[in-house]
């Protein structure tokens, strides 16, 4: 019997169904029940049978369009296994290809997002094609253009190759313990180091399966798989709270360094990648891992404790010596520090600028381009005479007419040119050296011969400073160069209540035998009354979060003075109820500022890094060009969201071991 034959029968006995329905209402109503419950029964068998015949008829239906296909076209695509799937306007599945139905996926007639919700980007138009995964088999399912037919190609065998070689692939670690050399001065401390700490390492290398060598006393190379760094990551990197745990038990200070190469089949350049981070790593301060796929940025884990003296004087020596170097190979030299320079920028760079004129005479400040922070510029005016007796202060204009292929550019306070006051200079300069106690960027946008960035300094001038015993032997400094530098001390420090060591101590000993005056220093930075309000605005319209968290976004046609916005951020600190403070304002007529403070125990740094800024874990910030006070303000309040979350799930991970 044909299709279109069967097809009336359906339609034929579905009236009669109806017309027996209606008749039996009116026998029931009217006349005899039994009639009624006759007609009843005769209506259901008929109905039986429509739905048989419209069973046969979608039966029919899919075999007379497959039967349509040429032969070889559906031998190619079964033995291709390629499905076929035909949908209406309404999304309902209307035709499945057998290669489909035979494989259980018989969904003829259903919502075609309700099955794979995963299609709705290339029904969309969004991506050409999309893996799924039904009943653990894979397809890569794409749409003919033009028409309402998706093809389901089954790509299991190649997914799970592709998925075993990514697993398989070789990753490159290198683990350093942090403060190794001031634990090994101490035969009680190196005892406990080897009895306990080491051990308690090398156990989580065996538990997750890694192979490890020890390549010195502080120095472990690690080789893995991307499976098992996955695990590692899914355990957070746990090993860096149980070694701070175990020392603390010890009352030793050591942290732990980790850094993964991951995504090349060349071995030597994974091992090159790993070295390089975990330089990365210790310069931020340690406490941390570094990973990276090759061709992608840097992402960093744990950080979460303040950067400790790391530091030897035996590397400052080195680094004296190296310096000495390139001064005698140098004609000339220019210093150039961050935008709206500060106390500890300018600090810095006369010290930088004092020890360079010893040893090469034709050097030079870039200072008056970029712009010079309120306080600083206003001693800079007071004390000029005095100042351009001993050094010259230029233009970016100017120090570029002056850059040759010989000259020495040294960076103070910052080492990315994005922020520096001799931007265009540092695109074209040969030969760089950067000075800075910033954590460290995973990718730097200079290509320098030096680099000095300790996370563990409390600033600029004091890594300045420890250079003088070894580099300054001719001209000590100026009372107004010792006090400046002491201010810009002062000012990163908080009054030396963050980010102090012994070190900072012993450079503050230093610059009051250079002339260092405290008292006169602290009235350079006494607050002006009109000053003092600002503040006290600010203060005033900070608003009190979870953890101890309080923010103030300044929107008012005010532009206030970045230290303004800084020395406000202390202020919030000093409250009782306060862990860290964000204040968020104009600091130009189209551009923003966070300055952001913490006592410690919230990073800071790493907020403000989730939006695209930096700085120290007590003390970071970020600048803007684009958007609003309040959309600065929602960004935050997620950066801070997301940190606290992540900071939960750490210390979920830690209560569980």
């Amino acid at each position: 019997m044909k299709r279109l034959q069967r097809l009336r029968i359906f339609s034929l006995l579905a009236c009669i169904s109806v017309g027996l329905f209606l008749a039996a209402m009116g026998i029931f109503l009217k006349f005899d029940i039994r009639i009624a419950t006759i007609a009843y029964l005769a209506m259901a068998v008929i109905l039986f049978a429509a739905f048989y015949f419209h069973d046969i008829i979608r039966q029919e239906s899919r075999g007379e369009v497959e039967e349509n296909l040429d032969k070889g076209i559906k031998d190619a695509l079964s033995d291709a296994r390629v499905g076929i799937l035909v949908y209406n306007e309404d999304l309902e599945i209307t035709w499945m290809s057998s290669v489909l139905t035979e494989r259980s996926h018989d969904h003829l007639g259903e919502r075609l997002l309700a099955w794979i919700p995963e299609v709705h980007t290339v029904l969309e138009g969004t991506v050409e094609e999309v893996t799924v995964i039904i009943n653990e088999e894979k397809y890569a399912v794409s749409k003919k253009k033009n028409a309402n037919v998706l093809t389901f190609r089954d790509i299991s065998k190649q997914y799970d190759l592709e998925k075993r070689f990514k697993e398989d692939a070789v990753v490159i670690g290198m683990v350093n313990f942090d403060n190794y050399d001031e634990v090994s001065e101490l035969e009680d401390d190196l005892a406990y180091f080897n009895s306990t700490l080491r051990p308690t390492v090398y156990d989580y290398f065996r538990a997750h399966q890694l192979v490890y060598k020890t390549l010195r006393n502080n120095r472990v190379y690690l080789v893995l798989n991307e499976k098992k760094y996955v695990e590692l990551l899914e355990d957070r990197f746990s090993v860096l709270n149980t070694l701070r745990r175990e020392a603390k038990k010890g009352d030793i200070e050591m942290t732990l360094s980790m850094a993964f190469a991951r995504g090349s089949e060349d071995l030597q350049e994974l091992d090159a990648l790993a070295s390089n981070l975990l330089e990365i790593a210790q310069t931020r301060g340690g406490d941390q891992v570094v990973s990276r796929r090759i061709g992608e940025d840097a992402v960093f884990y744990g950080g979460s404790s303040e950067a400790k003296g790391k530091r030897s004087k035996v590397r400052v020596r080195v680094y004296a010596n190296t310096l000495k170097d390139l001064f005698s190979k140098a004609s000339n030299v220019i210093i150039c520090g961050h935008q709206e320079a500060d106390a500890d920028c300018i600090g810095a760079a006369l010290c930088m600028s004092a020890i360079a004129r010893t040893y090469v005479p034709e050097t030079c400040i870039i200072s008056r381009s970029g712009g010079v922070e309120a306080t600083t510029a206003e001693i800079l005016k007071n004390y000029n005479e005095e100042l351009e007796k001993r050094h010259e202060f230029v233009t970016e204009g100017e120090a570029l007419n002056r850059l040759r292929d010989d000259t020495l550019v040294i960076m103070v306070d910052h080492h990315s040119a994005s922020q520096s006051n001799g931007s265009n200079l540092l695109k074209k300069a040969k030969k760089i050296v950067i000075i800075d106690h910033h954590r460290r960027k995973a990718d730097l946008d200079t290509d320098p011969i030096l680099v000095y960035i300790e996370a563990a300094a409390s600033s600029a001038c004091e890594l300045s400073a420890e250079f003088l015993p070894y580099l300054l032997k001719k001209t000590p400094l100026t009372n107004v160069e010792a006090n400046l530098m002491y201010l810009g001390m002062i000012i990163d420090t908080n009054h030396f209540r963050v980010r102090t060591g012994e070190r900072t101590f012993d450079v503050a000993r230093l610059l009051k035998q250079y002339g260092a005056d405290p008292a006169e220093c602290e009235e350079w930075i006494k607050e002006p009354f009109a000053q003092v309000r600002q503040i006290s605005h600010i203060v005033q319209e900070a608003k009190l979060y979870t953890h101890g968290i309080a923010v103030a976004a300044i929107d008012d046609d005010e532009v206030y003075a970045r230290s303004i916005i800084s020395q406000a951020c202390d202020r919030l600190l000093s409250v009782k109820e306060v862990a860290a403070g964000f204040v968020i304002a104009h600091i130009g007529e189209e551009e923003m500022a966070i300055s952001a403070r913490s006592d410690g125990s919230i990073n800071v740094q790493l907020i403000m890094e989730k939006m695209k800024g930096g700085g120290h874990l007590t003390g970071a910030g970020v600048q803007r060009k684009e958007g609003t006070i309040t959309s600065l303000r929602e960004e935050l309040e997620k950066a801070i969201a997301e940190y606290i979350a992540e900071e939960e799930k750490e210390n979920e991970s830690h209560s569980a071991e």
